[in-house]
C-alpha cells in the first residue's frame, strides 16, 4: 500500500518538472531564435506479483525520460538592419568566444560590429565563416569574420567594351581644305594648264570643315573661273563618298585633270590621274575611292557619331575619352568605319587635345561586325599631325604613362559572364546599347549587403561591390542532443555528432535572410494547454496520495 504513496509522489515530481519546462518556454516567448522544449515521460516498473506474464506487473509511477529541444522553424520579423540574420531551414551560426577560444552554435541572428570590425552577437562572441582577400576571393579557412576593408584601392582601366549601332545610311564626310596644304587642284582646259586653290579661288574657308555641296560649288567655281563661259557639272554621292566631274556639252575645249600634282586629289578620292581628256560632251571623271578624312580640329564635323567614355588611371583619377566614329568606305561585302579615341588637352599629358588611340571596324553585308583592326596608339594633335609613336594613353595627374586600353566592339569582353551581341551597322540612328570599362577610383565602405548564400558584400562610395566574407552554417546529425549553454547558445556533444559545416543553400543547409530575425518558436496556445494538462496531472497525483493516506489511517484504526 505504501508504494502507492511513492507512485503519487513520482507523478507530482514529473508534472512539476513539466510545469518548469512549460514555464521556461513561456518566459522565452520573445527571445529571438529561442527553441522551445518538451518533456517526455516513461513509466517505472519494479514489481511482479506472480509468474512471468505481463499481466501481473505493477508499476511504481512515472519518471521524466528526457527534455527535448523542438527545432521547428520560427516566424520571421523584418528589421531593416543588414546584420540581423535569420536562417530559413536547417543549420546554426557558428560563434567563437574570443576569450576562451570556444566555439558555440546558435540560431539567434542579432549581430553587430565591435570596435575592431568583428561581427559579434550581444554577448561579444564572433561570427565565423570565410574571409575574402583584397580581390574578393574567399579563403577556404574558417575564421572570425572581420569587416576590416574600409577603403578599396583604385584600378586603372585596361579594357572597354562598346556596343553600338552605326547608321548604315550615314554619309561619308570629312572635307577640310587648308591653304598651302591640300587646297590645290591642277588641270588644263583645251591644252591650257591651270593650278587653282579651292580656298582662295573656290571660296572654301581654310581649315574649316566643308560640306559636300560646298566642295562641289568650289570645284565648279575654280573650273568656270579658269574658262569663262564654260559650265561644269560636279556631283557627290554621300553613300559612296565619290565625286564626279563632267565637262558639259557645249563647252569650249577639253578638260584634263592632273590629280597626282593636285594636293587636293587624295582628299577628293582621286588616287591616280584620270584617263584621256574629257570632251565637251558631258563626259566625266569619277574619283577612285571614297574621299574625306577625320580632322581633329573639326572632329564633330568630320565624323558621323561620337560617345564619351569615362576611364580611370592608376591613381583612380577619371578621364573622359571621346570616341569618334567616321564612315570611311563602302565595299561589296560590307562597310568600314574608323574610330578615334580623343583626349582633351586638359587631361592629356602634353596639354594638347590628342588622338591617343585609333582603329577600324568592318561590317559584313548583314550589318554584323566582321573584324576589328589592331589598336594604333600613335598620338597626334593639330600641332603634331604626323603623330608620335606611343605605347598607350598618357593622362595628366601624375599617374603612370603608357596606359593601354583594349577597346572591344564585339563580344570578347563580358560582364558577369553575360555575352553581348556586339556592334552593328543597321539602317537606324546611331546609338550606344552597352558601355563597360573595368577601371574604378578608390572608395570607402558605405554599407554592406548580405545575400541568401551568406555572402557579405561591401558597397563602396565609388559604386563598386566587393566580397568581404561569407557566413557559414553548421548542422548536426542529432541537433536535439546538443547541450544548451545559455544565451541561446549550444555546445557540441558526443550524442549530437560532429558539426557538418557548409555554405548556406548547400548540403541541406538553410538560406540566410538578411534584415530579418527568427522569432521564438513557442506557441503560447499550445503551452497553455500543456500547462492545464500538467496541472490536472499534478492534482490527480495528489489525490492518489490523500486517498492512500486515508486507507492507511483506516488500517491503523483496525486495532481500536
Amino acid at each position: 500500500m505504501q508504494s502507492a504513496l511513492y507512485t503519487g509522489i513520482s507523478g507530482l515530481n514529473a508534472n512539476m518538472s513539466n510545469l518548469s519546462v512549460i514555464g521556461n518556454n513561456i518566459s522565452n516567448v520573445n527571445t529571438v531564435g529561442f527553441k522551445g522544449s518538451r518533456v517526455t515521460f516513461g513509466d517505472v516498473l519494479s514489481q511482479t506479483l506472480s509468474g512471468g506474464g505481463g499481466t501481473n506487473q505493477i508499476g511504481l509511477g512515472v519518471v521524466m525520460s528526457s527534455i527535448q529541444k523542438v527545432f521547428t522553424q520560427g516566424a520571421f520579423e523584418s528589421t531593416g538592419n543588414a546584420l540581423d540574420l535569420a536562417i530559413s531551414g536547417n543549420g546554426f551560426y557558428m560563434v567563437n568566444d574570443p576569450v576562451l577560444d570556444t566555439r558555440y552554435y546558435t540560431r539567434a541572428g542579432q549581430f553587430s560590429t565591435d570596435k575592431e570590425g568583428f561581427i559579434v552577437n550581444p554577448e561579444g562572441m564572433r561570427l565565423q565563416g570565410y574571409m575574402a582577400d583584397a580581390a574578393g576571393t574567399f579563403q577556404n579557412a574558417i575564421s572570425d569574420i572581420q569587416l576590416a576593408t574600409r577603403v578599396i584601392t583604385p584600378s586603372a582601366t585596361t579594357s572597354a567594351l562598346l556596343n553600338a549601332n552605326l547608321d548604315s545610311n550615314a554619309p561619308i564626310t570629312g572635307f577640310v581644305f587648308t591653304t598651302g596644304v591640300n587646297d590645290e587642284i591642277t588641270f588644263d582646259i583645251g591644252g591650257t594648264p591651270y593650278t587653282r586653290s579651292l580656298v582662295t579661288d573656290g571660296g572654301l574657308i581654310s581649315g574649316a570643315a566643308a560640306t559636300a555641296d560646298q566642295v562641289n560649288a568650289a570645284i565648279r567655281a575654280v573650273l568656270q573661273g579658269a574658262a569663262s563661259g564654260n559650265t561644269y557639272t560636279v556631283s557627290y554621292d554621300n553613300q559612296t563618298g565619290m565625286f564626279t566631274i563632267a565637262n558639259d556639252a557645249g563647252n569650249t575645249g577639253t578638260l584634263d585633270f592632273d590629280m597626282v600634282s593636285s594636293s587636293a586629289g587624295a582628299l577628293l578620292g582621286y588616287t591616280a590621274n584620270p584617263g584621256a581628256p574629257l570632251a565637251a560632251d558631258g563626259s566625266s571623271y569619277t574619283s577612285d575611292v571614297a574621299g574625306g578624312a577625320f580632322d581633329l580640329a573639326n572632329a564633330g564635323n568630320t565624323s558621323n557619331f561620337s560617345v564619351p567614355l569615362t576611364v580611370y588611371d592608376s591613381l583612380g583619377n577619371d578621364h573622359t575619352v571621346t570616341m569618334f566614329f567616321r564612315k570611311e568606305s563602302l565595299g561589296s561585302t560590307g562597310n568600314t568605319w574608323e574610330w578615334f579615341a580623343v583626349v582633351d588637352g586638359s587631361e592629356s599629358l602634353t596639354g594638347e587635345t590628342e588622338i591617343q588611340a585609333q582603329g577600324r571596324v568592318t561590317f559584313n553585308s548583314s550589318g554584323a561586325l566582321h573584324s576589328e583592326d589592331p589598336i594604333d596608339y600613335t598620338h597626334y594633335s593639330v600641332s603634331n599631325p604626323g603623330g608620335t609613336p606611343a605605347t598607350g594613353f598618357d593622362f595628366t595627374g601624375g599617374a603612370g604613362g603608357g596606359q593601354t586600353i583594349a577597346f572591344d566592339f564585339g563580344t570578347s569582353i563580358t560582364e558577369g559572364g553575360t555575352g553581348t551581341n556586339g556592334t552593328t551597322q543597321y539602317a537606324t540612328a546611331s546609338g550606344v546599347s552597352r558601355l563597360i570599362q573595368d577601371g574604378y577610383s578608390s572608395g570607402t565602405l558605405q554599407r554592406i549587403a548580405i545575400n541568401q548564400d551568406g555572402v557579405i558584400q561591401g558597397i563602396f562610395t565609388n559604386g563598386r561591390a566587393l566580397n568581404l566574407a561569407q557566413v557559414l552554417l553548421a548542422d548536426f546529425p542529432s541537433p536535439t542532443s546538443l547541450s544548451s549553454a545559455g544565451m541561446n547558445l549550444y555546445s557540441e556533444t558526443f550524442d549530437s555528432g560532429q558539426p557538418l559545416i557548409g555554405t548556406p543553400g548547400t548540403s541541406g543547409m538553410g538560406l540566410v535572410q538578411s534584415e530579418t530575425l527568427e522569432l521564438s518558436n513557442v506557441d503560447l496556445a499550445r503551452e497553455f494547454v500543456n500547462m492545464i494538462t500538467a496541472q490536472r496531472g499534478f492534482q490527480a497525483n495528489s489525490k492518489i496520495i490523500t486517498t492512500t493516506d486515508e486507507l492507511l489511517m483506516e488500517l491503523v484504526n483496525l486495532k481500536r
